[in-house]
């Protein structure tokens, strides 16, 4: 098996627990990805093929993810044209992954290419993705979310116009490098992206996320196929250096009642001290015990004194430290949200941008929780969310939703899918 994928460690590590399933199960496995992606890759026991970018990279260069106050939204600086200039070496790695695999798997941002390189190589293609990217009657495309909290429901017809356009701006962008790797190939030109297209060309499509966030649309066709959340393996996580929890951290929890976990994940803070003072002051005022996850956001020289009822950590296993936790408030980000619903912890989002809106509205509607957007937090809201998420009804509403999510298997149906496509062996066919 082949799997190709990028992003942040949130957007990845799905992948890598795929990959150790995979493993697990027998299959040799391959799989390329951004060069800060290589120590992930490794907890997969797979071959790694290194592609030419380096995503945290970017992200530090350009000096955070929240540039600052007053911004509802943000996003990549530099993303786009970081991808443009690593559009051959994606080809080339694909091409690598090709010649080694029975089946090639492929996720959002590298999926065009690995059709181009799948249809030339005729090898069977399975794309996969961690948001709902299929057009549907059902609800507005993600990446459109609005931010309120209950929105008026749109008509089908308007729902699936959102998705034709979100397609048409994300294809937009990739086409004038996809259709050079198609033309490198033999192929002709594309006029839509994988997503518009998949259906008509037969692929089948992974949705690793759970109908309980997301109940399946009711006008998807068969080939669509949501198999539940991938959690990462705990031999994987050994093998990062993840499963045995810092032992300064464990005598913290240990020494109050559970705290609330308060992080940007790889969203870097631009100005670390702001997550730090919110976090002191919570606690504060609220009474709670408040742990800092400083993910990608470097901490070091503010967080080095901090009162007893606040802690900071780096890299932790998420399903260890989660059940310990009494709440978690998070940027939305998909991997964070499956990890503390799985928990049974209720959950706050301040989000972004791209799907952590719509994650966010998630958690909202399932009333476990709520959403606002990060511009949008100071000492007062995040004190409001707090109780929130203390009262009783909605640490019990979480708490039911955990129960669903760990009866799922979503690494089990995955690759049931996969052994399926390999027994076919099916190429996808060229384009319409």
């Amino acid at each position: 098996m082949g799997i190709v994928c990028g992003g942040t460690r949130g957007d990845v590590e799905p992948y890598v627990a795929l990959a150790s399933a995979l493993r697990a199960a027998g299959h040799e496995v391959a799989m390329a990805a951004s060069v800060d992606a290589g120590q992930l890759v490794a907890a997969a026991d797979a071959h790694f093929v290194p592609l030419d970018f380096d995503v945290q990279a970017l992200v530090r260069e350009s000096g955070g993810m929240v540039a600052g106050a007053g911004r509802r939204r943000a996003g990549f600086p530099g993303w786009k044209e970081m991808m443009a200039r690593a559009s051959g070496t994606i080809g080339d790695g694909i091409k690598a992954l090709a010649k080694r695999s029975d089946v090639l798997v492929a996720g959002l941002g590298m999926d065009d290419h690995a059709l181009a390189v799948a249809q030339a190589y005729e090898v069977p293609l399975v794309t996969a993705y961690f948001v709902p990217l299929a057009a549907t009657a059902d609800f507005p495309h993600p990446l459109l979310s609005r931010a309120r909290l209950r929105p008026r429901p749109l008509a089908g017809p308007v729902n699936r116009a959102t998705h034709r356009l979100a397609e048409s701006v994300y294809w937009r962008d990739k086409q004038p490098q996809v259709n050079a790797l198609r033309r490198s190939l033999g192929l002709p030109p594309a006029s839509a992206s994988v997503i518009a297209t998949g259906e008509r060309l037969g692929l089948t499509t992974l949705h690793h996320f759970s109908t309980t966030l997301v109940p399946r649309p009711r006008d998807w066709g068969p080939h669509q196929v949501i198999t539940g959340y991938w959690r990462l393996p705990a031999e994987a996580r050994r093998r990062l250096g993840e499963a045995e929890p810092p032992p300064d951290l464990v005598a913290w929890l240990a020494a109050g009642p559970a705290p609330v976990f308060l992080s940007l994940g790889s969203m870097m803070m631009a100005e670390p001290r702001r997550l730090v003072d919110l976090a002191v002051g919570a606690a504060r005022r609220t009474g709670s015990r408040v742990l800092i996850g400083s993910g990608w956001t470097d901490l070091s020289g503010v967080a080095d004194q901090l009162p007893a009822q606040v802690h900071a950590v780096g890299a932790v296993d998420h399903d260890w430290l989660f059940p310990r936790c009494a709440a978690i408030v998070h940027h939305g980000g998909s991997g964070t949200t499956a990890a503390s619903l799985t928990a049974g912890r209720p959950n706050w989002v301040y989000s972004l941008f791209f799907d952590q809106p719509f994650w966010g509205s998630r958690v909202t509607r399932l009333g476990a929780g709520g959403h606002t957007y990060l511009v949008d937090l100071d000492l007062d809201r995040l004190g409001r969310a707090l109780r929130h998420l203390a009262r009783p009804e909605v640490r019990e509403r979480a708490a039911a939703c955990g129960e669903r999510l760990r009866a799922e298997d979503g690494l089990g149906r995955a690759i049931e899918v996969l052994a399926d496509v390999a027994r076919r062996g099916d190429a996808p066919a060229q384009c319409p």
